[in-house]
């Protein structure tokens, strides 16, 4: 349905339950730029970061959730935006999410996948509230369906995104290599998976391989000479990322069981920033690149290592394919400022909509 031309979205007030800048205060900077006028309310700013905060954080009840949530009503009712968007939103009840959408359009998101999880206690008071929501975006196809069965009334896919400002080729310095280069690179949470015998193995065959993420977490699962290789391990955020991928002659991309992924930022990030990515093989992957042209792709550990092994000894196999993965990337439409574009009409088609129901 096109949009009636008295929904254009103008004013968004963003929710921010996430952290990283690639998050909510990406699509602050983002819709700025494309003129929105927006608000950010930051849901953990108002929750203290002391023991009992992150209890309520971690359990979302007490006094400091029953706050946050007042005090975005407070904020819609005071600001009067166009739109409402709950970026998670895991902290806000079905009757905030109500009585939001009585003062502007209730739109949301999550990143993940609460849809597929065993254990959905953080997402106990978004997936109760999720009727209540005027429009919902996820970004897997197989989220509709089941956000549907929850009640989403509207909903449809919003894929992640590169970053312009973040994503982007660098040089290092001398320092900076020594800190952050390798030969591949893996800069991502642990899952006990095959990223764990991949990366291992690839350590294993000669390779100088880096991780950077939770460092208790990877510790638990690595074998002890592959973690004494790779120590230490780090979370590499922002510039760091950058740094960390540019610095390294290949970019891993594993996908999340968890979050039943087919693809992930990764997928964009380490071609924008103009290296060679190494990713597990899926149908959505294959669509998006070239195999064995514009990235290369393995369906077990053995076929990681031996794609590694090749090219980090072949430089010109290597940095043609990373320099078609650069230029497919950029050409594709798949950054934060087209997904923006892509937000702003399909809540502009859901306001359209709501007006004539209403």
């Amino acid at each position: 349905m096109a949009a009636l031309g008295g929904n254009r979205v103008e004013s968004v007030l963003l929710v921010r339950s996430a952290f990283g800048e690639i998050h909510e205060l990406a699509w602050v900077r983002a819709l700025r730029d494309l003129g929105i006028q927006v608000e950010l309310f930051d849901t953990h700013s108002n929750v203290p970061a002391n023991l009992a905060g992150r209890m309520e954080q971690r359990y979302l009840v007490g006094p400091h959730i029953g706050r946050v949530n007042r005090m975005v009503i407070q904020r819609a009712r005071e600001t009067g935006p166009d739109v409402v968007h709950f970026y998670q939103g895991h902290h806000y009840t079905i009757e905030t999410i109500d009585s939001i959408a009585r003062i502007s359009f209730a739109s949301g998101l999550h990143n993940d996948d609460p849809f597929g999880r065993p254990d959905r206690r953080e997402y106990r008071l978004l997936l109760k509230a999720l009727p209540k929501y005027d429009g919902y975006h996820v970004n897997r196809e197989c989220n509709l369906a089941e956000a549907a069965a929850y009640g989403v009334k509207r909903a449809r896919v919003l894929m992640m995104y590169y970053i312009p400002w973040l994503h982007y080729p660098c040089s290092l310095t001398a320092q900076e290599q020594v800190e952050f280069g390798s030969d591949l690179v893996f800069a991502g949470h642990m899952e006990p998976d095959l990223r764990v015998e991949c990366l291992s193995g690839v350590m294993r065959a000669g390779l100088r391989c880096r991780i950077f993420g939770g460092e208790p977490e990877w510790k638990s699962v690595l074998p002890r000479d592959a973690y004494e290789s790779m120590r230490p391990i780090r979370h590499a955020r922002g510039a760091d990322y950058r740094r960390a991928l540019c610095g390294s002659k290949i970019g891993a991309c594993f996908f999340s069981k968890w979050n039943r992924d087919q693809y992930t930022t990764r997928s964009w990030e380490i071609p924008a920033c103009g290296v060679f990515l190494l990713s597990e093989r899926t149908a959505a992957m294959q669509e998006f690149y070239n195999e064995g042209k514009e990235a290369e792709f393995f369906g077990s550990p053995e076929e990681f290592i031996d794609k590694a092994r090749f090219y980090v000894s072949n430089a010109a196999a290597r940095m043609r394919i990373a320099t078609a993965g650069y230029a497919r990337v950029i050409a594709s439409g798949n950054d934060i400022y087209s997904r923006m574009r892509k937000w702003l009409a399909d809540v502009a088609d859901w306001r359209s909509e709501k007006q004539l129901k209403n």
